[in-house]
């Protein structure tokens, strides 16, 4: 059972590149920048949320398995002495539930996540390298330049598509929009609206089969501009991906997947420690 839920989570929490950019430091931006205060090491603790609902064929012939997960636990950035952070999921506790063929529930599985830590996060939410977590991208994005209300950045974004030893990659944008200032929680915050589309698969000619992927959502972030912080953010997205390789050869040795997760998130600043 541990190894079922871990894998299904897995298909969650992809990982995946995005574009680099250099660090900012604080004692260069002004009150329109969007960057976090990584000028002194502190802590910055989040409740962290997640429900998604899967649906998972692997056999044309037979009806699509369906499950629901729901995560709770900790989101942490922990800023560090050389102007950079390390990100942490900590005491995600996990419980899925899976579904019968008329729609209700036969099993429920629970099971609490190690923790997992990305490190080297700059002050303008990008990382040093390719290899962390696509989530962390999605959750915690922010603009690479100043924007006035009712203007838009598009941050690129880049998920990996591995099928068959054959590594290639879906590429797409979260457009974020800059809509306004409000109160938030007792805070005057900025708004940005996300609007996620990954749906730029290319098929070399060498494969043969079906093959899409995409990923569709939106976000809504909640940052303190005054501070530099996130305060909270909530997403939705929902994710597709088809594969068939199958033929009507005796001795056919292709594969069907054909999957759908619908996913939610919530993220709210619980502390900061100091």
């Amino acid at each position: 059972m541990r190894k079922i839920l871990l894998g299904l989570s897995t298909l969650i929490l992809i990982s995946c590149g995005t574009s680099k950019n250099s660090s900012d430091q604080k004692s260069t931006i002004d009150q329109n920048d969007f960057v976090w205060d990584f000028s002194q090491p502190k802590k910055y603790i989040y409740t962290y949320w997640q429900e998604v609902d899967v649906t998972n064929n692997m056999d044309k012939d037979m009806q699509a398995d369906k499950s629901k997960i729901i995560g709770n636990g900790y989101l942490n950035v922990r800023v560090k002495e050389n102007n950079l952070a390390d990100l942490s999921l900590t005491d995600l506790k996990m419980d899925m539930i899976m579904f019968d063929d008329n729609g209700k529930a036969k099993d429920t599985m629970s099971n609490t996540a190690p923790a997992s830590v990305i490190q080297d996060m700059k002050p303008n939410s990008t990382f040093g390298n390719d290899n962390h977590n696509f989530i962390f991208d999605l959750i915690f994005p922010l603009p690479k330049k100043k924007l006035k209300v009712g203007e838009k950045d598009k941050i690129p974004m880049e998920m990996p598509f591995n099928t068959n030893g054959s590594k290639l990659s879906v590429k797409g944008f979260n457009t974020l929009e800059f809509v306004g200032m409000e109160k938030y929680e007792g805070k005057e915050v900025a708004i940005l609206k996300g609007n996620i589309d990954i749906t730029n698969l290319e098929i070399p000619e060498e494969l043969n089969g079906t093959y899409k992927s995409s990923s569709i959502g939106k976000g809504t972030y909640y940052f303190d501009i005054e501070n530099q912080y996130f305060v909270g953010a909530e997403l939705q997205m929902t994710m597709k991906i088809l594969i068939d390789t199958e033929t009507s050869e005796k001795d056919d040795m292709g594969m069907f997947a054909d999957m759908q997760s619908d996913n939610k998130f919530k993220i709210r600043l619980e502390k900061i420690e100091l």
